[in-house]
């Protein structure tokens, strides 16, 4: 039965740990009908987090001792064949250049045969990870996720690669259940997967320069660092739920731009410094680097 146990391979302030800080949020948060995300319908009842550094144990123990059931994770050094052996379901969130050197230790591929294996490696393909596990197709069940740090808040965007091979809905079912636990999830073509992988996986850091140099701006003008950091983080929550529940970007700017008023003064300025191609190119030059970091030389 998959589900049992859930494990980590974590890294200190890894994604990995965000998703893992995220479900124990979850399973801690109230159940009650006001709850807005809908309970997964997979039960993680014991983790595992496997890390590769002394530092990293009392790192990831850190982080996740205000949840409640963090008595119910153990954190395992440089024990990963240990980890694997308890497990039904692997999350794979080790750095990208590291997954060859994990399937390399002796009697980790035997160990992973019929497990569900969960990779958040970026640039890395389900065939890659298939190839570099050899054997035969059904042997290893691998399904392809990006999620992003906001993880920690239970409020990532997820995408999950629309499975090519005959994964069965029962195995999908609970890979989705991890990132439900953590936030919105979304069915992606192989094709787009490093686009979205920019845009979920890489624009919280987008976005916070973003919020970064208004809250520099309005400290200029006289407002003090924690007010202009609250207000800004708020107003762009409130903008992306309204985009998200149908606003055009467009129809909000012109909802708020009066002619001749001060915000159409800021957007010309956002206009003149080429905001629009300087954000584009960042998300394309993140999709490009997303794709090619599966191909760097595997490290021990």
């Amino acid at each position: 039965m998959f589900g049992d146990l859930f494990i980590l391979s974590a890294f200190t302030g890894s994604l990995g740990t965000a998703i893992l800080s995220g479900i124990l949020a979850s399973r801690n948060a109230s159940s009650s009908a006001s709850e807005e995300q809908p309970r997964p319908g997979t039960t993680f009842e014991r983790f595992v987090a496997c890390v590769r550094r002394d530092e990293a144990v009392a790192a990831v123990k850190d982080k996740l001792a205000a949840y409640e059931d963090a008595s119910n994770v153990e954190v395992l050094n440089r024990q990963n064949l240990k980890g694997v052996k308890q497990a039904d379901t692997v999350l794979l969130a080790c750095q990208p250049e590291w997954y060859q050197a994990i399937f390399d230790e002796p009697g980790m591929r035997r160990a992973l045969e019929g497990k569900l294996i969960v990779s958040v490696l970026a640039g890395v393909t389900t065939q890659q990870i298939q190839s570099a596990l050899g054997g035969d197709e059904g042997q290893y069940f691998v399904v392809r996720a990006m999620p992003n740090t906001a993880c920690f808040v239970r409020d990532s965007t997820t995408v999950i690669e629309t499975p090519q091979s005959s994964l069965s809905q029962s195995l999908l079912a609970t890979a989705e259940s991890i990132f439900r636990y953590v936030g919105q999830v979304f069915y992606v073509k192989p094709s787009t997967f490093n686009v979205c992988t920019a845009v979920c996986g890489s624009s919280p850091a987008f976005f916070s320069v973003i919020i970064d140099a208004m809250v520099d701006g309005a400290v200029a003008m006289g407002l003090n660092h924690a007010d202009a950091l609250r207000m800004a983080a708020f107003t762009m929550r409130g903008t992306a739920n309204m985009l998200a529940n149908g606003r055009d970007p467009r129809q909000v700017r012109f909802e708020v731009a009066s002619p001749a008023g001060s915000t159409m003064q800021g957007l010309l300025a956002l206009e003149e410094g080429k905001v629009r191609s300087v954000v584009s190119n960042a998300l394309i030059t993140a999709t490009t680097a997303a794709a090619g970091l599966g191909s760097k030389d595997q490290r021990s």
